[in-house]
């Protein structure tokens, strides 16, 4: 339905519906999860890997994979940096994911500066 609304209006599909409640299930998991993370934690993890997999890929399953894999690996690496230095985990994992947005930036203007000019 999102990359293919007139599809889905054309099955039947009722899109003020769905939109009804993925933004509802969006709003009480998000409003849950702020409570339990914090802001910052909880919209790096939403923002962060999604920007990550848009720099990477343009199909829908290499999207949700890198997704996965970045917020993941920073993860685990915000983590173990927090044990290790003793650091806040939550500050931690968001240092993490910035980090990984700006080497996915990198590697994206690296991959296009070598395909050359459109």
């Amino acid at each position: 339905m999102s990359f293919e609304p007139e599809g889905a209006v054309a099955g039947k599909l009722s899109l003020r519906w769905w939109d009804f409640w993925f933004y509802a299930l969006f709003g009480a998991v998000v409003t849950t999860f702020v409570q339990i993370g914090g802001v910052l934690l909880v919209f790096s993890y939403l923002i962060v890997p999604a920007v990550c997999a848009n720099f990477l890929a343009r199909k829908l399953g290499a999207l949700f994979l890198i997704g996965w894999v970045v917020a993941t690996i920073s993860s685990v690496v915000g983590l173990y940096a927090s044990s290790q230095f003793d650091w806040p985990t939550g500050a931690a994992i968001v240092c993490t994911l910035g980090m990984a947005l700006i080497l996915t930036g990198v590697l994206a203007r690296i991959r296009k500066a070598d395909k050359g000019p459109s």
